[in-house]
């Protein structure tokens, strides 16, 4: 039933500049957003929480991030 919340989950190398492009991308959306690294740093988890209006938007934000933000990972 849409519109709904949805849970997107990347993980990109720890970089701040990623993970604050990742954060960019879903700012003035009214998200939920929380990072997690690895064990050993290596890789940081970024959880986005945040309402969508129907499937082609969720689609159009991970096309977005996959092509702003190098070495991401979508889940």
């Amino acid at each position: 039933m849409w519109p709904t919340a949805y849970l997107y989950k990347f993980i990109v190398p720890t970089d701040t500049a990623k993970i604050e492009q990742i954060e960019a991308i879903f700012d003035n959306l009214g998200s939920v957003i929380s990072t997690k690294q690895s064990k050993n740093g290596k890789y940081t988890s970024v959880s986005i929480n945040v309402r969508m209006k129907n499937p082609d938007e969720v689609i159009k934000k991970y096309k977005e991030v996959g092509e702003k933000v190098e070495g991401v990972i979508s889940l």
